[in-house]
């Protein structure tokens, strides 16, 4: 019984048309393949670093009423400026440092060049507490009620030696801040930190009101202050808080993809790689066929010129995907692929000798096929 059914299943096998049987041995091998082509990382981080903005810190005779940040955030996000005003208090008339600022930019010195600070309406010259010619600071530590330490300045925190007189003075800052970029998803995140954390060195803390404008969609704009007073997130909000809301104040914003877009990120790789070898794959080897039926002599150089030129196609395509969709997602598009030239770099040697093995597989397959058919036709006439 098991003799027959051998003989049965090799009859089967044998009557089954060539084209069907390589068709898939073909798929069962590019999707072997395809699992190890794709493999390329990233080994860059994905977080490009803003502006450090930063409250006061402030000197121990002084009693800060009240704060209100201004943050007028420009279409695109990528940049903000911040208007920053302190009603204080000060007991006492002397030369000293009231407040001290540790905003700096951790790329450049951009907040350096626009950083302004005003008192009582009057612009004041502003320090920067390192002095690279004398390799000193001039700032001294704070004590940190947390750790119960002195911590040290940073290096561009920046601040300004006034006389105060006695009572009360409104300080105004003003500076341009850039967002930290967080690039790990297909379309940027942008991300506005304000630590609120120096305010618990204050001596005394008043009211705080938080005003945010943006010149882009707020139906995708994020904070960590709750409910504005208006109730919804819009465009232009405002805050009043009369205690520390978070440490860190967080203003994010990142638009997602759009429909076209988003369906093509989900479009896996492999799936575009093993429909474009396919449909060119086939393309190639009706173009062989077709030689081969007429006898014609460009059938081997169809044959290698596709062998080369095919399996390339498929990898350019899957190559070109990715910055097919970056332009479809625009100058929100974070650009964060990994190394996608490895695609076609690692992916070409090892889908090259596959391809070549089955058309000169079909090859064959056609030259056998083609010349018995030649030979049938002879001894007819």
């Amino acid at each position: 019984m098991k003799a027959v059914n051998s003989f049965v299943i090799r009859e089967q096998l044998a009557d089954e048309p060539f084209e069907r049987i390589l068709m898939r041995r073909i798929i069962l091998g590019l999707l072997l393949l395809s699992t190890s082509m794709f493999s390329y990382a990233n080994m860059a981080s994905p977080i490009i670093e803003g502006t450090n903005a930063s409250t006061a810190y402030s000197s121990k005779d002084i009693d800060i009423l009240s704060e209100n940040i201004d943050i007028n955030i420009a279409e695109g996000f990528n940049q903000a400026d911040y208007d920053v005003t302190y009603e204080i208090y000060s007991a006492k008339e002397g030369d000293r440092i009231p407040l001290v600022f540790e905003v700096f930019d951790n790329i450049g010195n951009d907040t350096d060049k626009s950083f302004i600070v005003e008192v009582d309406g009057q612009a004041v010259p502003v320090l920067i507490n390192y002095d690279y010619e004398s390799q000193s600071k001039s700032l001294p530590a704070y004590h940190d009620p947390e750790t119960d330490t002195a911590v040290q300045f940073n290096n561009d925190a920046k601040y300004f030696e006034i006389n105060l007189s006695e009572g009360n003075h409104v300080i105004n800052v003003k500076y341009s801040a850039h967002p930290t970029i967080d690039r790990s998803n297909w379309t940027n995140q942008y991300i506005y930190n304000y630590s609120l954390k120096p305010a618990k060195t204050w001596k005394s803390f008043g009211n705080l009101t938080v005003t945010l404008k943006i010149a882009d969609e707020s139906q995708y704009l994020k904070t960590n202050l709750g409910k504005p007073l208006g109730g919804a997130l819009q465009a232009d909000s405002k805050w009043v808080f009369d205690h520390i809301p978070n440490d860190v104040l967080e203003i994010s914003y990142r638009q997602p993809p759009s429909s076209l877009a988003q369906w093509l990120i989900d479009l896996d790789g492999r799936v575009v790689f093993l429909v474009s070898i396919m449909l060119f794959g086939f393309m190639h080897y009706r173009s062989l066929r077709s030689s081969h039926k007429k006898h014609s002599k460009q059938a081997k150089a169809i044959l290698w010129s596709g062998v080369f030129i095919v399996p390339l196609i498929a990898l350019m395509i899957v190559f070109y995907k990715i910055y097919f969709i970056d332009w479809l997602l625009g100058e929100h598009a974070s650009g964060y692929h990994g190394y996608t030239l490895l695609i076609v770099v690692f992916g070409y040697p090892l889908v090259l000798p596959f391809y070549m093995l089955i058309m000169k597989i079909c090859d064959s397959y056609l030259k056998r096929v083609f010349l018995q058919s030649s030979r049938v036709g002879t001894k007819k006439a």
